[in-house]
């Protein structure tokens, strides 16, 4: 994964897939409905680069190879796709 992504699109794009957020303290904490699968990146970032041992790092706790988090990102990949990989590895989504 050797590219970089702006924080704020990494943002926008997982508020566009259904992800829920809070930012109370110093990160911005992802949440994907019921789910246990979440997701962080610091305030600071949000203005900045994120690089790639980062992005990497998101893939993983999203359940994501890092081509198919740069899909989710770049909207190459809508929620429904995202939701068809977590079916596919188990998660009861109901």
């Amino acid at each position: 994964m050797g590219s970089t992504r702006k924080g704020r699109d990494i943002h926008a794009a997982l508020r566009k897939k259904g992800f829920q957020y809070d930012s109370t303290g110093d990160h911005v904490y992802y949440f994907f409905g019921e789910t246990s699968v979440r997701t962080k990146m610091s305030h600071g970032m949000m203005g900045m680069s994120v690089g790639a041992p980062l992005l990497s790092q998101m893939a993983r706790q999203l359940h994501l190879t890092n081509s198919q988090f740069l899909d989710l990102i770049d909207c190459s990949m809508d929620e429904g796709g995202y939701l068809a990989i977590l079916l596919e590895q188990g998660f009861d989504l109901a």
